[in-house]
């Protein structure tokens, strides 16, 4: 299933009380830049009644509002936070207490209703519930001699600090996991010690198909996919070109499609088409700004552009349709 990248906000309002607070206090000089939105918010609450589909929770916090709220879990983890292991939500009853980490989409209704990324219950009474992050880049290591830890940036901002006692474990396989795992765009749920490194790191399988960084200078952009642009640890990553215009950076569709993976085809119809093991992910026209998909039709940002030979895609447009990662990291 493709992971979403990015999602329409459909209460607005609601989604901005969510929002750091901290935010207020900037300074009028630093008021200009918009705050970001967190990619994932957590609810919790004890486990109430409900007639409708979903789990009711009610945290009773009377300023906070997201005190009553309808969880979607769906196909969702659902992890024991004392184990690390899969709690049945069988065998969860009125009164316990749930911890739920979810994207910014939810359903215009009262209570408000939101789709669950994962659900953490049997939070012991002494320990802080996990943190659901998603790694936005590669780790930045300490200085040489200067101590300290290496710190992976995290989607919406902020750091995972990890030591050299920090245990890894997969999500319902048997496969090794490493620090090396934790790539941009991997998802992670996270127990930390009392200075707030991660003493468990619990690795949910990769849900994209990759991730590009991007270098931009002064002379040029480049995207390289799956890498970065360390010369010694890169040296073999595949880094491509891309152009800037008025509507942003325009990303080559051949040549980090199929880095990526995908198989790239040119059809005197429907233009290029991009498939994955036989199946049309999409197809595009030069100039047009609509993309197809097995779906219906869907908006470009900016329209298709030919150049040289080359068929090039909005950055960002190219990696949701392509379920890349775009690391800012």
């Amino acid at each position: 299933m493709k992971k979403l990248l990015s999602v329409l906000l459909a209460l607005t309002a609601l989604a901005a009380a969510l929002c750091v607070t901290a935010a207020a206090e900037e300074p009028e000089d630093a008021a200009e830049a918009p705050a970001e939105l967190p990619p994932f918010s957590q609810v919790w609450g004890k486990v109430s009644p409900w007639d409708g589909n979903g789990v009711f929770l009610k945290n009773g916090g009377k300023d906070d509002p997201m005190s009553e709220v309808v969880v979607h879990v769906g196909e969702a983890p659902v992890v024991d936070a004392a184990t690390g292991l899969p709690l049945d939500l069988e065998t969860v009853k009125e009164g316990d207490v749930l911890y739920a980490w979810a994207g910014p989409a939810m359903a215009l209704s009262l209570p408000p209703q939101l789709f669950a990324e994962v659900v953490i219950g049997n939070v012991p009474a002494d320990a802080a519930a996990p943190e659901f992050c998603e790694i936005a880049g590669r780790a930045v290591s300490p200085a040489p001699g200067g101590g300290g830890n290496s710190a992976f940036p995290l989607t919406g901002g902020g750091t995972l600090e990890v030591t050299d006692k920090t245990v890894y474990t997969p999500w319902l396989t048997r496969q090794i996991v490493r620090m090396e795992d934790l790539i941009p765009g991997a998802r992670v749920l996270v127990w930390k010690d009392k200075d707030g490194a991660a003493e468990k790191v619990l690795v949910f399988p990769y849900g994209c198909q990759g991730y590009v960084s991007v270098l931009a200078t002064m002379h040029d952009v480049r995207a390289a996919v799956n890498g970065g642009f360390d010369a010694e640890l890169d040296k073999d990553v595949p880094q491509f070109s891309c152009k800037r215009t008025d509507k942003g950076v325009m990303a080559p569709i051949r040549a980090i499609a199929e880095a990526a993976g995908y198989e790239v085809r040119w059809d005197k119809t429907l233009g290029v088409v991009v498939s994955l093991n036989g199946e049309t992910v999409f197809s595009i026209q030069s100039g047009s700004d609509v993309i197809v998909t097995p779906e219906g039709e869907s908006g470009l940002s900016a329209p298709c552009l030919k150049e040289g030979g080359t068929t090039y895609l909005p950055l960002e447009d190219l990696c949701y349709w392509l379920n890349l990662y775009l690391s800012k990291g």
